[in-house]
């Protein structure tokens, strides 16, 4: 029991001497506040109440208190009793010091920012889509984004700073599994995450936390393994992609080259040819794939030619579909689209 209570005692100062930290600012704001309302009608008592002045009102009391410990001093009102001159030389004395202490605040918690983004221990704001890990298969993902939907809703979360830090990408440091990190990468609110950690169970356990705080997020994630793959969907995860994959497009290279490169021609946007898909709007409701094909033709950008490849419909994947296949509202069109 004494233990307990003195580590709770213990970890309450710790919070304490923290909130007083990063309340720096504030309290010298508060002094500085505070020291013009208490000088100001301290020169008004002198110089009005004692010296008979009354064009010192409490008003222009604490105005003058205001330019005096700003340094400023107009001029425009001067002190002309014993008492006024000394809250003048307190307040000029008063006014030096905190009015420093202010901008050194400022300077300091400028810097705070910017030294804690750089180490990526901010927090992230307005991401919809969330990269976890550090592999060359994350960065390969952040690429891919880059080019399909850019980078301006994307963030990413890596266990260690970066030594070279994105510039066109916010990311925030920190072991993924930890609550506090997730919630500074914004996890409540992002509609996507990836994650591409390397690790499996890292990954498992990445995904379990995730989908507490988030129950809505689409999960995708890479796997080493077919037991992996699914204790993953079992922790939440939508979308498995194995790593067996590799393995069968390294066999296709030795025999059938061609594939290989076929495949890994169309898996980017930054090649000749994309695949992409699209969903049946209620729009194309009981349109063939010819019909559908000339209709959203034109509003694909740079895309002469497409070919329909695939159609999946409420878990049934149909295959190089005739062009009098007809389409239902929520199917999903896999087309290749040829530049």
């Amino acid at each position: 029991m004494i233990p307990s209570a003195i580590l709770i005692l213990l970890r309450k100062k710790f919070r304490v001497r923290r909130l007083l930290r990063a309340s720096k600012l504030t309290y010298v704001g508060i002094v500085f506040i505070s020291s013009v309302f208490i000088n100001g009608a301290l020169f008004y008592v002198a110089e009005n109440v004692l010296g008979g002045d009354k064009a010192v009102t409490l008003w222009r009391g604490f105005y003058w208190a205001l330019v005096t410990m700003a340094t400023v001093g107009y001029g425009d009102i001067v002190p002309k009793t014993t008492p006024g001159y000394i809250v003048t030389v307190e307040t000029v004395i008063l006014g030096i010091a905190v009015f420093t202490m202010l901008v050194s605040s400022l300077a300091e918690e400028f810097m705070n920012r910017s030294i804690r983004k750089s180490m990526g221990l901010g927090k992230l704001k307005h991401v919809k889509t969330l990269v976890i890990g550090d592999s060359e298969t994350c960065r390969e993902v952040i690429s891919e984004l880059k080019v399909n939907i850019g980078l301006e809703e994307v963030g990413w979360l890596i266990p260690e700073p970066p030594k070279n830090p994105p510039k066109e990408l916010t990311f925030v440091s920190g072991d993924p599994a930890d609550e506090d990190t997730l919630r500074r990468a914004n996890i409540t609110k992002v509609s996507k995450v990836i994650l591409c950690l390397g690790d499996d169970s890292k990954a498992l356990h990445t995904a379990l936390m995730i989908r507490k705080l988030n129950s809505e997020a689409q999960i995708i994630s890479s796997a080493s393994n077919r037991k992996s793959s699914e204790l993953l969907k079992e922790a939440g995860v939508n979308y498995v992609v194995p790593i067996t994959l590799m393995g069968r497009v390294l066999a296709s290279a030795t025999f059938e080259p061609a594939v290989a490169e076929f495949i890994n021609e169309v898996s980017t946007a930054r090649g000749v040819a994309d695949l992409i898909e699209l969903r049946v709007s209620k729009k194309h409701e009981s349109f063939s794939i010819k019909d559908f094909v000339e209709d959203i033709h034109r509003d694909l950008v740079r895309a002469p030619r497409i070919k329909v490849l695939a159609v999946r419909r409420k878990g049934d994947l149909f295959i190089a579909p005739n062009d009098d296949f007809v389409l239902k509202e929520g199917d999903e069109v896999v087309l290749l689209k040829a530049v």
